[in-house]
């Protein structure tokens, strides 16, 4: 099975190709707001590279946020074209969920918490559970807090924890001093690959999984901040 792979969810677009678990490409870029014009040539690129054509995949998975508005909806709208023209089943993933899968193979026995940075002291997360044989269970839902009530938050747990993901470099001073000794920190993870992707696709479209064309929406979590600016400016007379 060709499974292709894309994460929108930051400032970093990652496309990946596998072919059932072998590793066929990735293209990671950092693309801050240039999603929509570069996201279909990079995929392009990716098929051009690999020696495969876009009408033999076997199916796509693709993040559905929470994280970057912008590259949320170009991810998912593009994943809804190529849905509809290439009849292929697709799968939708939390951005965090992905992070946590994609980091399981490296470490055990920790509660995973990743992070996406989502401005003005706040960070996407979700707490999961490494539980039997590699396999993760969600404590929490995917949720937007500040920076201070996820380290309380966590404070409380007595279990070793894994801090990781993009949501850490802004806010890693408040994390590393705040934070007890049983949470451990990891910096500079700043994207994950598109391959990572791609595997988790095909352990889900092997069992059937087919998402609907209306069910590829955004989870975004909290307003658009140019939303937010203007609510601040206008209604609050900021």
């Amino acid at each position: 099975m060709l499974i292709l792979g894309i994460d929108t969810s930051t400032d970093i677009c990652s496309v990946g190709l596998s072919y059932s678990k072998k590793f066929i490409g990735e293209i990671n870029i950092k693309l801050d707001k240039r999603h929509s014009e570069r996201l279909v040539p990079i995929i392009k690129h990716l098929f051009s590279e690999s020696g495969y054509k876009m009408n033999e995949i076997d199916g796509i998975v693709v993040t559905e946020g929470p994280g970057s508005f912008t590259g949320l909806r170009i991810g998912l709208s593009t994943v809804q074209a190529f849905k509809q023209a290439l009849e292929v089943p697709v799968y939708s993933i939390s951005s965090l969920e992905f992070m946590a899968e994609s980091i399981k193979k490296y470490y055990s026995g920790y509660i995973f918490v990743p992070t996406i940075d989502a401005r003005n002291k706040r960070v996407y997360t979700s707490l999961f559970k490494d539980i039997r044989k590699l396999n993760l269970k969600r404590i929490t839902d995917d949720q937007a807090l500040q920076v201070n009530d996820l380290v309380e938050i966590l404070n409380n747990y007595q279990e070793k924890i894994l801090l990781f993901g993009p949501g850490i470099d802004n806010y890693k001073d408040q994390f590393i001093t705040k934070t007890s000794r049983n949470i451990s920190i990891i910096e500079g993870i700043d994207h994950f690959g598109g391959y990572d992707l791609a595997l988790i696709g095909y352990s889900f479209l092997k069992k059937g999984i087919n998402k609907d064309y209306n069910d590829l929406i955004p989870k975004y979590l909290k307003k658009p901040q140019a939303r937010i600016n203007w609510e601040k400016k206008f209604l609050q007379g900021d």
